[in-house]
């Protein structure tokens, strides 16, 4: 299964267990105790939220995607991986933080 976790420079990032193993825009990162059950959770998660051109529905999408980004951290193995799942998450955080004003990029 694959699920997108978040989306950088106008590409999603791709999430994917293969044989057991993760890997990130198809590179294996080293993340414990993953399965496809939990893959399918947070695609669950995702597909529950009810569509709308508004941009609160990204936002919330983005929420979920960072809560799940912050329990792949919990699992990540090595400074390099975690490195990534960082630079990840700190992007889906700022559009979320973004959409709530909160970024002080506001000229306001």
């Amino acid at each position: 299964m694959k699920v997108c976790i978040a989306y950088m420079h106008g590409k999603p990032v791709m999430l994917e267990l293969r044989d057991d193993i993760a890997h990130i825009d198809d590179e294996p990162q080293p993340i414990k105790n993953l399965s496809n059950e939990t893959l399918q959770a947070f695609s669950d998660s995702i597909s529950a939220i009810p569509y709308s051109a508004d941009p609160g529905y990204d936002a919330l999408v983005n929420a979920k995607r960072a809560a799940f980004i912050v329990d792949l951290l919990a699992k990540a193995v090595g400074d390099d991986c975690v490195s990534k799942l960082t630079h990840i998450l700190d992007h889906v955080h700022y559009d979320v933080m973004e959409y709530l004003g909160e970024t002080g990029d506001n000229d306001a």
